[in-house]
Formats: C-alpha cells, structure tokens, sequence
C-alpha cells in the first residue's frame, strides 16, 4: 500500500464546514471519500488523523440525531426534517444520505432472524428508500384523516415516517417477530402516538382500519393474489387508495378496480398510486 495526498486531510482539520449540525450531506459525502483514502493509507500518522476526523464527525451526526429525536418526541418532527425533504426526482431502488439520516434518527436495532430465508411467495426483506416514503406521503396528500396500512413492514420505516410527516394514522403487519419488536420498540423511543406493529400473516391483518395500503412488493405469487383480493373487497365498501412500489405494480395495474393518474402505471423504479373506481 501506498501514502495518499494529505490535501483531504488538511482541508478537513481546516475546514470549519462539516463541524456545523446541519452540514449532514457535506459529512456524509466526506465520510464516503475518507473510507476509500483509508484504504489506501499505509502511514500510521495519516491512519490517526483520518480516524480523529472519522470520530470528529460521527460525534457531530450524534448531536444533529439527539436534536431530531427531541424534535420528533415534541410533535415537530416535519418541521425539522425539512431540510432533508428536498428528494430530486425519486426514482430507482438506492439509497442515500437521506436514509442515513433517518437510521441514525430512528436508531432500528436491525436483528437477524432466526431463519433469514423468507417463506414461499415472501420476498426478502429490503427498506423502501426514504425519498420514495416522502414522495408517497406529498403525492397521495396524506392526513390525520388517513389510516396507512403497510403491508409487510419490516423494520417500520414507511409507519414511522409517514406518521412524522403527515400526522396519519399508521399501522404496520410484518411476520417477523424480531422485526416487529423493533419496529415497537423505534415508535416507544420516538414518542409516537397512533401507529401499531402487527405480528401476522398480511393475509390475516385487518384490512377494515385502512384507507391507504402500501407495499413495497413484499410477496408475489399466491400470496399477492390473496392480499389483492383482501383490499378489493375493502374497495366495494369505501374510497381507498394503493401506494405500490416495485414490480407488484404491475399486479395492481391491471386491477379493473383500480386507476392511476400516474404515466406508467406499471412502473416499478418508483412509487404508484392506485384509487379504486
């Protein structure tokens, strides 16, 4: 291995920009490019001071987490994630500065299930990105009048941030225990009120509380049948929305009880919003 320039170096001991709470992005993008120089670095000198700028920094992510968290306990969470709601054209399944704001925010204990492979028809497990919850919540105008049910919630992202940013009423069914006992667990910590974590088969969830569904193509085959055909007899008794994301999209599609105003409606790269006729 190499010495590496210490220019990146110099300009971080110097540069007074990353040390302010709300420069997450700049850090973010400086803690990137710092892992990558760290590789490369043979010097131990150069190795310490790389690592003083890494705990400099994750010490200052620390305050701007413990801010947000107070934000969010005191009902203000919204107005004080708004810098960070700002999301570009939402497309695509990668994740971004956005989302390691929210984990260190939210602070999910992530566990590893004891049989990590999922069931038949159960898809693995993946969070939807954050971009892609905020754009759901602006395009469908959820509430406080909204009852969200997620259909599949894994760690609870989409419940948790749907609830900060819209005041709905939110739940989640997930199958996994330990997931659910996070997810729990994240919602006591935050102080939210008026969001629940079901342990179930989403085919046994109760669907008569919703108005908006979300999923973000947590099963296929047999089991998106069944959990399509729960939501279509909700649909003959109210108005009701479906906020899809992946390729069960195209399931919802060719629903004839369903419409979008979305372009492709079939489109999987990002969200689709579904209202029944």
């Amino acid at each position: 291995m190499t010495d590496v320039p210490c220019d990146f170096l110099d300009l971080l001991e110097s540069d007074a920009t990353w040390r302010e709470p709300g420069a997450f992005r700049w850090r973010a993008d400086a803690l990137d490019r710092l892992d990558l120089l760290m590789l490369a670095m043979s010097d131990e000198a150069q190795r310490q001071r790389a690592d003083a700028l890494l705990d400099g920094m994750a010490a200052v992510d620390e305050v701007l987490f413990g801010t947000l968290r107070d934000a969010i306990r005191a009902g203000e969470g919204r107005a004080a994630l708004m810098p960070w709601l700002d999301i570009g054209e939402p497309v695509g399944a990668h994740y971004d500065a956005f989302d390691t704001l929210l984990a260190g925010v939210f602070a999910i204990e992530e566990p590893m299930p004891e049989d990590p492979r999922p069931p038949t028809d159960m898809v693995f497990y993946q969070p939807t990105p954050a971009r892609h919850i905020v754009d759901a919540v602006r395009r469908t105008g959820l509430s406080p009048e909204d009852h969200v049910l997620d259909l599949g919630s894994g760690l609870g992202h989409v419940p948790l941030l749907a609830r900060i940013l819209s005041g709905a009423t939110v739940s989640g069914v997930e199958r996994e225990p330990a997931y659910v006992a996070s997810a729990r667990s994240a919602a006591a910590s935050l102080g939210l009120a008026d969001i629940a974590f079901a342990c179930a088969d989403a085919r046994d969830a109760d669907y008569s509380v919703a108005n908006v569904f979300y999923l973000f193509t947590p099963f296929i085959g047999p089991v998106l049948r069944d959990v399509t055909a729960r939501i279509e007899a909700e649909a003959r008794k109210r108005p009701l929305r479906v906020i899809a994301l992946g390729p069960c999209t195209r399931t919802f599609a060719r629903q004839p009880w369903l419409r979008s105003a979305d372009p492709n409606p079939e489109a999987h790269d990002r969200v689709v919003i579904y209202a029944n006729l």
